[in-house]
């Protein structure tokens, strides 16, 4: 079931999902019904990008750390704006072989959340092409919930 008041909020460390954090921390700010989840999804990174086992985990590791940090900052940030700190839930999740996409549609069907929030970050249809956008995705496969990018 969809919980219109239910709002999933995609954060990394780039600039575009802190960007979108703000908005959202501007439209809802001082907002006692809503629920917010702010979710980051981790990629480990594959074998063929880093071959030797010990500086993958260390990779993963620190991307695990960046990613708490943009968490908590956007978790603050909410919270600054008068969202209760009680509406503002964060996760981490591993991607686990989907696509940042596919991980946070997948947690949007299983929470029921109503709208979902991702940052844009500009890029060019070539690096679009190799890199995969995840604001693109979420939109191109949303169904009975709305996306708002914030570019």
């Amino acid at each position: 079931m969809i919980l219109w008041n239910r709002i999933l909020a995609a954060v990394d460390d780039k600039e575009a999902s802190q960007q979108a954090v703000r908005y959202l921390a501007g439209v809802l700010g001082g907002s006692d019904t809503c629920r917010v989840l702010l979710l980051a999804v981790l990629q480990r990174p594959l074998a063929d990008a880093v071959p030797d086992p010990a500086q993958r985990k260390a990779v993963t590791e620190e991307k695990r750390r960046h990613l708490a940090e943009s968490l908590a900052a956007a978790r603050q940030e909410l919270v600054a704006a008068g969202i209760p700190a009680a509406n503002v839930e964060v996760h981490l999740e591993v991607a686990g072989g989907r696509t940042v996409g596919e991980t946070i549609l997948a947690r949007q069907a299983q929470g029921g959340y109503g709208t979902v929030v991702v940052g844009r970050r500009n890029l060019t249809k070539a690096e679009e092409f190799l890199f995969g956008s995840v604001s693109s995705d979420v939109v191109h496969r949303a169904s009975n919930f709305s996306v708002w990018v914030v570019a």
